[in-house]
């Protein structure tokens, strides 16, 4: 038997599911998933997952984006600066043909929502981690090693926005412990390819590799490989790990996220660290796409649906009048405690994701 939170026999996940992006397919599929009756399902389906669908074109959720191979499937990518995206190493492989992708069969669609797929650009070139072995096998040592930068040819962060890295130490494992933060998840896993959804509550069970992997209890998927662990500390959101494998432990199937300590300039790996350094300024937070482009600073959708599910905002006759919103919020506002503006922000978010049990 392992110890907990060990990682025995992990599985990686590999992107097997086709997708041509193709404006005629995209598009059919969007026309059925549009459907009233089809979007009931899918909510149906997303609860017994303990996921919800998110607004792609609204920030956070906006900087992730999927990474599309060759049409011969896709993984979950986020960007992390205005032309880099961090990913999966393996989403890179070709199984098929037992080789590794060339730059140009790859796409990054950030924003991506059934029809909507306005922010996107093409692959420029990508660093991949030296010891990560695609023939090696599914070892815990190979998952740690597991990462890819892409870099793209257009700026597209400028649009979708990007996150920021942060590490998982002691002191945010135990505020993770006190309920003063919460780890969640968000990508594009198969069954539901062509939306966001978002495990909201994502508990710590476990480390693998000396720290350096981070086991959770959320359920995942292919498609999922690539998507960020998020960590969401007073009001902000950051990445504390990249999802590479789903794991089984004593404690039964878990996931596992690569953790973003490998990329952090103390203690981390070196040609890790030096990848993601030519990204940016990746620790000192994120950045919320500028107002009047395509994608929206603010998660208005995620903030509608969550007063929804607290009892602050009845959402039955649909989208609700801005002076509803206004409503709602300050009234969750003044039964949290807090000062009432009434006021949407990436903050309120936040409180509205720790306020649910």
């Amino acid at each position: 038997m392992q110890e907990k939170g060990t990682v025995s026999n992990p599985r990686i996940i590999s992107s097997s599911r086709r997708n041509r992006f193709a404006a005629v397919l995209i598009f059919a599929l969007a026309a059925a998933l549009a459907h009233p009756a089809a979007s009931r399902a899918t909510s149906l389906a997303l609860a017994e997952t303990g996921r919800i669908e998110v607004n792609a074109m609204e920030y956070p959720w906006s900087a992730i984006g999927r990474v599309n191979a060759g049409g011969r499937g896709h993984c979950t990518g986020f960007l992390i600066g205005e032309r880099r995206v961090l990913t999966a190493a393996h989403c890179l492989f070709d199984n098929r043909e037992r080789r590794w992708r060339g730059a140009n069969e790859l796409h990054f669609v950030a924003g991506y929502q059934r029809d909507t797929y306005l922010i996107h650009s093409p692959v420029l070139s990508y660093e991949r981690s030296r010891r990560f072995d695609p023939g090696a096998g599914a070892t815990s040592a190979n998952a740690v090693a597991d990462w890819a930068v892409l870099v793209l040819e257009k700026p597209i962060g400028r649009q979708a926005g990007w996150l920021g890295l942060r590490r998982l130490d002691k002191k945010l494992l135990a505020r993770l412990r006190r309920g003063e933060a919460r780890t969640l998840q968000a990508g594009y896993r198969r069954g539901w390819a062509h939306i966001v959804t978002v495990n909201l509550d994502c508990p710590v069970s476990g480390f693998f590799e000396g720290r350096r992997g981070i086991l959770h209890s959320c359920d995942i998927a292919k498609g999922d490989s690539g998507s960020p662990l998020l960590v969401l500390a007073d009001g902000e959101f950051r990445v504390a790990g990249l999802h590479v494998l789903n794991a089984r432990t004593d404690q039964g199937r878990t996931a596992g996220a690569l953790s973003a300590a490998l990329f952090h300039p103390e203690g981390g790996a070196g040609q890790a660290v030096q990848a993601v350094r030519r990204a940016g300024d990746v620790w000192s937070g994120g950045r919320a796409p500028a107002g009047g482009g395509p994608a929206s600073p603010v998660p208005l959708q995620t903030i509608d649906q969550l007063l929804g599910r607290l009892g602050h905002l009845d959402r039955a006759d649909g989208q609700p009048t801005a002076r509803e919103r206004r409503a709602a919020i300050a009234a969750f506002q003044s039964q949290a405690g807090l000062p009432v503006t009434g006021e949407a922000s990436l903050a309120l978010l936040g409180r509205l994701i720790q306020s649910l049990r």
